[in-house]
């Protein structure tokens, strides 16, 4: 059942934890693009309230779910991420949109808002995921967790290839190459719609 018809297209980053997505999309895409989640993740102390995500308590969070205000919602790492409805239709009112999302919660949207849910998978492979966390996580015990999810992550690939407006990047290149990569994405997509 679909609620609306998004105006533009929504991209939806999707890739293995340590591909760099959150990384490339800032790199490609506008911050005033970007729909913020809403998380019960506790808040890191570089990240601002409002600008990264809307940080709820586990209480509000089960508000939104239950009066149907989250497009999509899912639970990463002992943690609930979910994207509001209203927000994403405002933002993408005027221009596109982007968030970086599981498979899950791209496959969510895509359901009640179709073709113009456009998946982005970067692809890389375990060795650079592993590189990558080692020199942002110092718990040891959060690199072999998300190492270990690794090869579950890198399926979501064969599931993006069944929307007809996928896009696979190579993230295994330079990040100046992986961003060039997303944006041409993004500009064919935008012709294309």
């Amino acid at each position: 059942m679909k609620r609306k018809k998004l105006k533009y297209p929504f991209f939806v980053i999707i890739g293995p934890s340590g591909s760099g997505k959150t990384r490339v999309a800032e790199a490609v895409f506008p911050k005033e693009y970007k729909v913020i989640s809403h998380t019960t993740r506790p808040i890191r102390k570089e990240e601002v309230a409002g600008v990264d995500y809307y940080f709820e308590t586990k209480e509000r969070f089960q508000h939104l779910i239950s009066t149907d205000a989250l497009a999509e919602h899912d639970t990463y790492h002992d943690n609930q991420y979910g994207v509001g409805t209203a927000e994403l239709i405002q933002k993408t009112a005027d221009h596109y949109a982007y968030d970086v999302l599981t498979i899950k919660g791209f496959q969510e949207i895509e359901k009640q808002f179709g073709n113009m849910v456009i998946p982005i998978f970067l692809e890389v492979s375990k060795k650079n995921v592993l590189t990558r966390l080692q020199t942002r996580e110092d718990d040891i015990m959060v690199i072999k967790q998300r190492g270990a999810l690794y090869d579950q992550e890198i399926e979501n690939k064969d599931k993006v290839k069944r929307y007809p407006n996928h896009y696979i990047i190579n993230a295994n290149q330079q990040f100046e190459k992986v961003v060039q990569d997303v944006k041409k994405a993004v500009n064919e997509s935008c012709k294309i719609i």
